[in-house]
């Protein structure tokens, strides 16, 4: 209808598409401790998608991993437009972050994940990191719900601590009392909690397939590969060089975040591209 009116019409696509769905169900393959895959859509699910896909002037996405994974499922890269998800803090949020001259057993490093646990946003390779990192002295936090199977080993692991859902004032201490955040997604349309991390100036280590939001070597550390083998080597660096992470939190406090003046205007200049 909007197109018989001859108005522009445009598809947010808030994830990777089809890919995502395959992603997922071979990491269930790769994981099976962490339990099956979720459920994917109805069968005429993603033909309907498709329909739509081509019915559309712009497809807006989020990330570049989404509009590459989109282009791979086929879909006209000269519809695609990348447009940041936008983020205006609720409050003040710089704080000055005191990092210890070295992390010990009385003050370890403290890793946090926000969102929800599943074994698609890396945290199956998260936990298996810890089994390469005895010695090293680490706390976990994992603040959400829980999607996936946890091995009773991980349950009882007095470095993870599993918080579940928390209200927002609850996200906020998370967010002043940790050292890093981490966010090892396999795939995701983008990644929010980088951005709120950010503004917190949190330094982060992150996967590439994701919205791009850390800055390699000077906001935090990209995986080269989403694995327990990177998520550990990462980590173990973080946790031997706490100077690198206070450089890195000052970064952050400088780092742009798309606003939403600068999303509302990419939108409307999709109407004259």
């Amino acid at each position: 209808e909007a197109g018989r009116r001859g108005w522009t019409t445009v598809l947010g696509q808030i994830d990777p598409g089809p890919e995502h769905m395959v992603t997922q169900e071979q990491l269930a393959v790769a994981h099976p401790e962490f339990g099956a895959a979720p459920e994917g859509p109805p069968a005429d699910y993603f033909e309907q998608w498709r329909r739509e896909c081509e019915r559309a002037d712009w497809i807006v996405v989020n990330s570049e991993w989404s509009r590459e994974a989109l282009m791979r499922a086929g879909v006209a890269a000269a519809k695609l437009k990348t447009i940041p998800l936008p983020y205006e803090a609720e409050s003040v949020q710089a704080t000055d972050r005191s990092y210890p001259t070295a992390f010990s057993e009385g003050r370890p490093l403290r890793v946090l994940f926000v969102g929800t646990a599943t074994v698609a946003k890396g945290v199956a390779d998260l936990l298996l990191a810890l089994d390469r990192l005895a010695g090293v002295p680490i706390e976990v936090h994992l603040v959400g719900d829980v999607a996936l199977q946890v091995p009773d080993r991980f349950k009882h692991d007095a470095r993870v601590r599993w918080h579940g859902r928390v209200d927002r004032a609850a996200v906020a201490d998370f967010y002043r009392s940790s050292d890093v955040l981490i966010f090892p997604s396999h795939s995701d349309g983008f990644g929010l909690v980088q951005i709120e991390a950010q503004a917190w100036r949190l330094p982060i280590v992150a996967s590439r397939h994701c919205g791009r939001v850390v800055r390699h070597g000077e906001t935090g550390f990209l995986l080269d590969e989403v694995s327990a083998a990177a998520i550990a080597s990462v980590l173990a660096r973080a946790a031997a060089e706490p100077e690198t992470l206070a450089r890195f939190s000052h970064e952050a406090g400088r780092a742009p975040r798309p606003g939403l003046d600068a999303f509302a205007a990419a939108l409307i200049a999709l109407e004259t591209a």
